[in-house]
């Protein structure tokens, strides 16, 4: 995997959070034209947010294949719990220092949901965590074990090839056992 350079990489993500806001903002706008009864501009609207819809899955292609998808989504997880979280925050307390109640109460519910989806994405990149776990514990511990109590056996050691063997045994466990917690989260 190449590495980008840094204003490039700050520069796509940006760019990425701009395609989504305007995406977001158009398919909005669109909506409302379409309840007006406006559905020209409506479609014209949809049209336009389906293009930044396009440039938004471009760029985020470009990120995971330079940087991976975990490193993508824990990027994505810190994000959403240490700013999102917080400017909720702050806006909803500014909205109640100036009277906006139901403001205030609406931001509140928001900052709960980005907790959630800070979460959800904390969890996400744990289940990769997890996979390589299990991937590694399966493919790799279990031969290492498996190949050194063939050369133990063939060096007269039987006592050392049965404890390996008892070892990878175990591996196979921890392995399976890494797989099912996978679904845990």
């Amino acid at each position: 995997m190449s590495v980008l350079g840094e204003k490039t990489e700050q520069g796509l993500k940006v760019l990425l959070t701009a395609n989504a806001e305007d995406h977001m903002r158009l398919k909005a706008a669109a909506e409302y034209f379409e309840k007006m009864g406006n559905t020209e501009t409506a479609k014209d609207l949809m049209d336009k947010a389906d293009v930044e819809q396009g440039h938004f899955n471009a760029i985020f292609s470009t990120l995971v294949k330079y940087e991976g998808l975990n490193a993508l989504v824990n990027g994505m997880a810190r994000e959403e719990s240490e700013q999102h979280v917080s400017e909720y925050t702050n806006v909803a307390a500014a909205a109640k220092a100036e009277g906006h109640d139901d403001i205030e109460a609406m931001l509140c519910a928001f900052s709960e949901q980005e907790k959630g989806i800070a979460d959800a994405l904390n969890r996400a990149g744990m289940q990769k965590v997890i996979e390589g776990m299990a991937r590694e514990e399966s493919e790799q511990h279990v031969s290492e074990y498996t190949n050194v109590a063939a050369a133990a056996k063939a060096e007269g050691h039987d006592d050392i090839e049965a404890m390996l063997c008892a070892f990878s045994e175990q591996e196979k466990g921890i392995a399976d056992a890494l797989n099912k917690s996978k679904t845990a989260f």
